[in-house]
């Protein structure tokens, strides 16, 4: 288990990760969310012992980062955003090498083999690493990461800069390592989508605190009124931002531009669990208004973390 507790970490008086504190069970797949300079890069490398936070501790498998990081080091795997690999040597050479650099001995070799068959790179075995796309790399950088088995794994942005096809394919790479191999993961992004499909919890992260966390329909509880509504009126425009604006039930409201077309199109989430449907139509007869658009989508995890950070910065 990673236990995490009240991690903190400040470059001047900047708070980059501020006290934040979770836990991680053994074949989870966690998520960690957050817009880019949220701090999730900054918290792995405190997990990993790269940084040592200024306040706060975790415990990786019964281990402090503050007074065991080489028991820590020995039990993590981690891969960073843009995978450190030495693109003049072959796949398993590399391979080979890490695992030299892990003093695995006679199993080298047996886990060289299981890497490869693991992570997909029977094709590429002894291609140098130059020589392939981004997405196989990723998939090296992923072997290399697991060859000493560690019980944890680390992984920033995984999925990034990789074509639609590569993405599902390292997606369901991850799930396969951290349920059929019961490792936990941790991997951090900003992709909304990459939580719902990959991970089993996901833990929102904003301005170095956790502002929730939980599965997709536990968030959805947190994000009370998160269903967004697509509304299109004649009128004014100011006169109809206005009138929402002063309604109890509109939790934020975003002006779609309609290109030419007839009306103003709008964009609103509500503050309550009920369809407020009708409220939008009493609204249009109120203040005179022509309601020609209106249709309602049940919250995204993209809707809810749209949400979540709304109600944090007020």
């Amino acid at each position: 288990m990673i236990e995490v507790k009240d991690l903190y970490k400040a470059y001047g008086s900047t708070k980059a990760v501020d006290g934040i504190s979770f836990k991680l069970e053994k074949g989870e797949v966690v998520g960690l969310l957050g817009p880019n300079g949220a701090g999730k890069t900054t918290c792995m490398r405190m997990l990993t012992c790269y940084i040592t936070p200024d306040a706060g501790d975790a415990i990786v498998g019964g281990h402090s980062i503050l007074t065991q990081p080489l028991e820590v080091r020995k039990n993590i795997g981690y891969l960073p955003e843009s995978a450190p690999l030495y693109t003049d040597m072959n796949v398993v050479d590399y391979l080979t090498f890490i695992a030299e650099i892990h003093e695995l001995g006679a199993n080298t070799r047996d886990r060289v083999g299981e890497m490869v068959d693991v992570c997909g790179l029977k094709t590429v075995v002894y291609k140098d690493i130059s020589e392939l796309s981004k997405g196989f790399r990723q998939r090296v950088g992923l072997a290399s990461t697991m060859i000493h088995d560690p019980d944890y794994l680390i992984l920033d942005e995984p999925t990034a800069g990789l074509d639609p096809n590569q993405i599902v394919e390292i997606r369901n790479l991850i799930r396969e390592i951290g349920h059929k191999r019961e490792k936990s993961v941790i991997l951090s992004t900003h992709i909304l989508p990459e939580v719902e499909v990959t991970c089993d919890r996901a833990i929102i992260i904003n301005d170095g605190k956790i502002i929730a966390e939980g599965t997709t329909d536990e968030l959805t509880g947190f994000a009370r009124g998160a269903d967004v509504y697509h509304v299109k009126m004649l009128g004014e425009r100011k006169s109809i931002e206005n009138s929402f604006k002063s309604s109890q039930m509109v939790q934020s409201l975003e002006y779609i531009n309609t290109e030419g077309g007839n009306g103003h199109a709008f964009r609103l989430t509500s503050k309550s669990d009920n369809d407020i449907s009708e409220n939008i139509f009493d609204i249009a007869v109120r203040d005179g208004y022509k309601l020609i658009g209106l249709s309602r989508d049940i919250a995204s995890l993209e809707d809810i973390f749209r949400t979540l950070t709304t109600k944090e910065a007020n």
